[in-house]
């Protein structure tokens, strides 16, 4: 009897010796981060079978046991991997943020000081303080243009660098994972299976830590270990092997820095970067995509939207030396990128954004509209009427009725809609032309990948919203061009060298460089292009009341005009006679009788007569000699402030120019601001979540210390009581013994 009491004893002081290590074990790592309390499990030895029944034999500690959920631990993962990828992404958008609201450093300032220089020059069109003035302020805006790009560029720097730290770090613990992986397995086949609580909570917390620079998912072993997936199911650790990410250039853009997997067998396996969400890689890989690239994008828009605007009213009018302007400013061309895993090396992809008017004329002897690009004077195209809509530069024309020979019509796309066809005045046909918006009019702030994905067929996507094109044909010419029918996007596509390979791809950046490479083209006042190239008046011989416009250009094909161009009203025919004009213009009706004014259109040269002339009222075309006084295209030029002249609408399926500069610029501000306070607001409400959830694990895993102190007390009695029991158990063995002598 004395023994088995003797037994018992022994089992219960060994159990609350054990109680009270796990507590102080408990109790000294409260403040340790990633502690899972600990508890011992009892119970009961094998009783012994008496003729009085079983008698209990005392207790033994199963093992001691982590206080753990593995529901509780994902719901904290993955709370904390959204509120690290906020926090991540709201202290780069800030950056650009504060850039582009600044009063004194965004280019609302530059931009307002440029059109005063612009229209102190129409004030004063023969004043060359103000043209150097104007050239200043050019020369400023560019500046400014540059100054906000090369920040923007800058913080894409940044992002670079944080994306190769981050990938330093992430490798940094996944080592450490499957080195903890290797002792939890050893330990535990040491330790017969029982658990090895303390390399289970360091491989917890460093899964925690890995979590918060990317999301991870994460699968139980047969052998306890932990093996982590992240993306679509790309394995970093599987058990003790472990796999590491790549900071590597982008197959399609040298400017970006971004993830691949290095393979067991050493192959680079390129990540998409939309697989890796989460965390402060996802955070960083998320804002250049959505917030960075964008923003410099739309800058570089405005900046060739503006400058390709001004060139082309620029390039109508007439410098101080009475020559033709010329461009303005120096507009940079759109970036493509060849993957640099394309099959066909050789081949390259050049784009290109055409903002040009066009001149159609019906040729009667080929039955042809013959297509001319005015901006450079170059053969653009013969349709014949059947083949109607054309696709010119991405810009579709249209045709109903029919021409007569020599009919002709000036097609300016960046009219609004409605107004971009002018035919000249005296076609005699029904021809009724219309055109969609131009190149400049459908940019949209998005980059385009182009990929060759069958024979002859060639599929355009928009990167933004991934909204994509298919254009196919008889030839690889002919799949662009079946695919410049699809969809206007602002620039045109050219294929030379090796044909493509299917499967290459490449990415196509219209405005990337748009503000960097912008540049003031001219640096002599005198160069400025601020008188129109020809003039009008009335013959002092007139008779009539009828008065003419000054005009306007059009199309400059056969400026400058080396001979007058004479109208001279018939009375009885009602018509003006056209004499000079090159090529011969028809007679044009007008009858004063029910007009009030007549719009004419001779040879891309608009202007309008209005009242009543008599017969033989002349009005004459003129070369604008020593018209140093002429501020009529400095006028057109300072419109340009207020106009509409590019796409307000992201993503949309028409060239309509519903913004300004200013008013696309400040749409850049707000959408800015606005998603930084979404970023904002979405990282207090996942921090919120994540807290939530690290109280939920806590309340059940923390270290409760006023707990553990009831704990060790209660362990503490029941030592107590253990030890008295040996002591009674010893006593009466020592009777028995006496007993026996």
């Amino acid at each position: 009897m004395a023994s088995g009491i003797f037994n018992v004893g022994i089992s219960g002081l060994s159990a609350a010796q054990m109680g009270m290590l796990t507590t102080s074990h408990n109790i000294a790592n409260a403040s340790t981060p990633g502690f899972t309390r600990q508890e011992i499990i009892q119970t009961t030895n094998m009783p012994t079978l008496t003729g009085d029944g079983f008698v209990g034999t005392g207790t033994n500690v199963q093992t001691v046991r982590r206080i753990f959920s593995q529901f509780l631990n994902s719901q904290t993962l993955s709370a904390q991997t959204g509120a690290a990828e906020m926090d991540s992404y709201l202290a780069q958008i800030k950056q650009i943020d504060n850039l582009l609201a600044d009063p004194s450093a965004g280019l609302s300032p530059a931009l307002s000081s440029f059109f005063t220089g612009v229209q102190d020059v129409a004030a004063n069109p023969a004043s060359i303080p103000s043209r150097q003035s104007m050239l200043s302020g050019a020369e400023a805006l560019v500046a400014r243009f540059q100054a906000l790009d090369q920040t923007i560029s800058g913080i894409r720097d940044g992002v670079n660098q944080q994306v190769i730290s981050e990938i330093e770090t992430i490798n940094a613990m996944t080592e450490q994972l499957g080195q903890i992986n290797q002792r939890i397995i050893l330990a535990q086949a040491a330790g017969g299976g029982q658990p090895a609580n303390d390399l289970l909570d360091q491989r917890d917390q460093l899964v925690a830590d890995i979590n918060k620079e990317i999301r991870v998912q994460t699968t139980i072993q047969s052998d306890g270990t932990y093996s982590l997936f992240i993306g679509n199911g790309q394995p970093l650790v599987v058990g003790t092997q472990v796999l590491s990410l790549q900071a590597v250039q982008a197959l399609d853009d040298p400017q970006k820095i971004t993830v691949a997997l290095l393979g067991p067998t050493g192959s680079t396996i390129y990540l998409p970067e939309s697989m890796l969400a989460g965390g402060n890689l996802g955070g960083l890989l998320s804002f250049r995509a959505t917030s960075l690239d964008p923003a410099q994008n739309a800058l570089g828009r405005i900046a060739i939207g503006l400058a390709q605007n001004f060139n082309d009213i620029h390039r109508l009018g007439q410098d101080l030396t009475g020559a033709l302007g010329g461009s303005f400013f120096n507009v940079a061309a759109p970036v493509v990128n060849a993957s640099s895993v394309n099959a066909s090396a050789a081949t390259i992809l050049s784009a290109q954004i055409v903002n040009s008017d066009y001149r159609v004329t019906y040729n009667g002897v080929t039955s042809n509209y013959d297509i001319t690009r005015l901006s450079d004077g170059a053969a653009a195209g013969s349709f014949a009427a059947g083949s109607f809509p054309a696709i010119v530069d991405g810009v579709k024309i249209t045709l109903s009725g029919a021409a007569n020979a020599g009919d002709t019509f000036v097609v300016r796309p960046g009219n609004p809609a409605g107004s971009r066809v002018i035919p000249e005045s005296d076609n005699s046909g029904t021809a009724v032309l219309d055109s969609a918006g131009s190149n400049i009019q459908a940019l949209q702030v998005s980059d385009y990948r182009l990929v060759y994905s069958a024979a002859n067929t060639f599929t355009l996507t928009r990167v933004s919203d991934n909204a994509s094109w298919t254009g196919t044909g008889a030839s690889v010419a002919a799949a662009l061009t079946d695919l410049a029918t699809k969809q206007q996007v602002g620039f045109t596509l050219s294929l030379s060298g090796t044909a493509p390979t299917v499967g290459d791809s490449f990415i196509i950046q219209p405005t990337r460089m748009g503000a960097r490479d912008m540049s003031v083209a001219i640096t002599d006042a005198r160069n400025v292009a601020a008188a129109a190239p020809f003039r009008t008046s009335a013959s002092l011989t007139n008779t009539g009341t009828a008065t003419i416009s000054s005009g306007s250009v059009d199309d400059k094909t056969y400026l400058p005009l080396t001979a007058p161009v004479t109208l001279t009203f018939n009375s009885a025919t009602n018509q003006f006679a056209v004499a000079g004009a090159v090529p011969a213009a028809g007679n044009i009706s007008y009858n004063p009788a029910t007009q009030t004014s007549v719009a004419i259109s001779i040879n891309g040269l608009a202007f309008t007569i209005s009242g009543t002339p008599r017969n033989g009222d002349a009005f004459v075309l003129g070369a604008n000699s020593n018209g140093v006084a002429d501020n009529r295209t400095a006028q057109l030029l300072g419109n340009l402030q207020t106009q509409n002249t590019l796409a307000g609408t992201p993503g949309s399926t028409t060239a309509s120019a519903t913004a300004s500069y200013q008013s696309a610029y400040s749409q850049i501000v707000s959408q800015t601001g606005n998603k930084t306070r979404e970023i904002e607001v979405t990282g207090k409400a996942q921090q919120a979540l994540a807290d939530q959830a690290q109280t939920a694990r806590d309340e059940l895993s923390a270290v409760n210390l006023d707990e553990e102190a009831a704990n060790l007390m209660r362990y503490q009695q029941a030592y107590q009581a253990a030890a008295k029991m040996l002591d009674i158990a010893g006593k009466l063995f020592d009777e028995i013994l006496a007993m026996g002598r």
